[in-house]
């Protein structure tokens, strides 16, 4: 029988090793067809974190882990992991790493790269998809420009990172927090009374000056979700209008001041 033939079970394996690997979504599920294709050929797996006779020095791990060797006294089988077993873990690294690449991307389309919290088009696909009872609320950083201006962009950015963490860590986790542009951030609340997310706000007022390394303060404005008998996306549209109107007036009212359409916006 030729050498060619005697691979025949040896090749199957590593075939059916590249058809999983393209159905994989993740390193752990390419690790393990890896350790699949690795035990068909004949070997055993140990972790490479000590000696361990009969080891071959081929690293089979992903990326994603310790590293582990195939493990195996015969010199033929040795040879057959060589051939098969070492392209397909090359195979499943790139397909790990493309994976994490994907990731990142997708990441970078729905975050705001500065921030972290949620970026614009992720964030008006949250309000287009607000329900009644939920609340819309606009926060505006009272004179951001002066910050920059005075203090250099490197500071407003600092600024803008630290308002969002703080913003981050008062609202629910059920909450969307996302910046809408520039000084500009948009929270949905979701499932809540405009009194709660009111009085939410009015806390965070409180901490964020406590807490803020410079003497800068919020305008905001809070409106309510309400049925909207027009097209889809128009009831979280009309209240994300409505509290952008409401946060100009409390710049105009005098700035570091919450707004809202109740009347505990006119004691609170």
């Amino acid at each position: 029988m030729s050498p060619l033939a005697d691979d025949g079970p040896a090749v199957r394996a590593a075939y059916a090793a590249t058809r999983s690997l393209l159905l994989t979504r993740d390193a752990l599920a390419a690790q393990s067809v890896v350790f699949a294709l690795c035990r068909a050929l004949g070997a055993e797996i140990a972790p490479a974190t000590a000696e361990v006779p009969d080891s071959v020095p081929l690293d089979i791990s992903v990326g994603e882990g310790p590293p582990f060797l195939p493990v195996t006294g015969d010199q033929r089988v040795r040879a057959l992991l060589i051939r098969y077993l070492g392209p397909a873990v090359l195979d499943a690294r790139s397909l790990v790493q493309r994976g994490r690449t994907a990731e990142r991307l997708r990441q970078m389309a729905t975050t705001d790269v500065l921030t972290g919290v949620w970026g614009r088009q992720s964030l008006m696909f949250a309000v287009n998809h607000a329900r009644p009872g939920d609340c819309v609320a606009l926060l505006d950083i009272d004179h951001f420009k002066t910050i920059n201006d005075t203090l250099g962009h490197e500071a407003g950015d600092t600024a803008l990172v630290d308002f969002a963490a703080h913003l981050r860590g008062v609202v629910r986790d059920r909450d969307i927090v996302g910046r809408y542009g520039g000084d500009e951030f948009v929270v949905l609340f979701q499932a809540t009374a405009l009194d709660d997310a009111y009085a939410v706000l009015n806390r965070l007022r409180g901490s964020w000056s406590a807490s803020s390394l410079l003497p800068i303060t919020f305008s905001s404005g809070i409106s309510s979700v309400i049925e909207s008998d027009s097209e889809p996306g128009q009831a979280g549209q009309n209240a994300m209008r409505a509290a952008d109107a409401l946060m100009y007036e409390a710049k105009a009212a005098g700035r570091d001041r919450v707004e809202c359409h109740s009347p505990i916006c006119s004691t609170g």
